[in-house]
């Protein structure tokens, strides 16, 4: 299992030092609401709930619409609870153990003066954190959405290609704002989204050919 000791002897392995632990971060939490701590109690028991429950939501979503679809369209949706909830917890984990040390390290640390100090109310904090962790899980979808994209021809693999670069500059600013420490925990951030990209053009380049073989079989017959 990961440990935040782990990703701090990571952390300190690959040279960034202790921008991957979870350390005193010279900052600390006010509570100004008298029923500020039970409602963040509540809101982490449910975004946990979600996480855990994320495979079961979404077999249920599912199996909603699948009576709409056609006998060939379920097929095609075999294993997609599976590898939808893999990519899920991958991105969870990914926004948990990368994305959050790296933002709490530089935010929680930056000051206009040496005058100001950082107090952070816990809903705030709670928050950030539900919101790196949530949304790096939804980033990591993004194959099964290409795969249903180009399922039915509105992604090709021409497209993705000829945007890459487009798409490479848009994942290096957006994990400069998220990680703006150094050059290597921007690469670090950057690398898993690209490659997932990559990964999205192999699937929809897959599709494609599966697509144009079938209309070829239809003419034929």
């Amino acid at each position: 299992m990961l440990s935040w000791q782990r990703i701090s002897s990571f952390s300190h392995l690959v040279q960034l030092g202790n921008q991957l632990c979870i350390e005193d971060f010279g900052f600390s939490f006010i509570n100004v609401q008298l029923t500020g701590q039970f409602f963040v109690h509540l809101k982490v028991s449910l975004v946990v709930g979600f996480i855990v429950a994320f495979p079961y939501v979404f077999w249920e979503m599912w199996r909603f619409a699948r009576p709409a679809l056609y006998e060939n369209e379920v097929n095609i949706t075999r294993g997609i609870v599976f590898f939808s909830s893999l990519l899920f917890f991958a991105g969870v984990l990914f926004g948990y153990y990368i994305l959050t040390p790296f933002s709490l390290n530089f935010f929680g640390n930056y000051q206009v003066t040496e005058q100001v100090t950082n107090s952070f109310t816990l809903p705030n904090y709670v928050g950030f954190l539900s919101m790196f962790v949530l949304a790096s899980g939804i980033i990591f979808e993004l194959p099964m959405v290409i795969y249903f994209l180009a399922k039915i021809g509105l992604v090709t693999p021409e497209a993705m290609r000829s945007y890459r670069k487009h798409a490479f500059v848009g994942i290096l600013v957006v994990a400069a704002i998220i990680t703006p420490a150094d050059l290597g925990t921007q690469i670090l951030v950057t690398f898993p989204v690209f490659i997932l990209y990559e990964f999205s053009i192999l699937i929809a380049k897959r599709e494609q050919r599966k697509r144009q073989q079938k209309e070829q079989e239809d003419v034929l017959y």
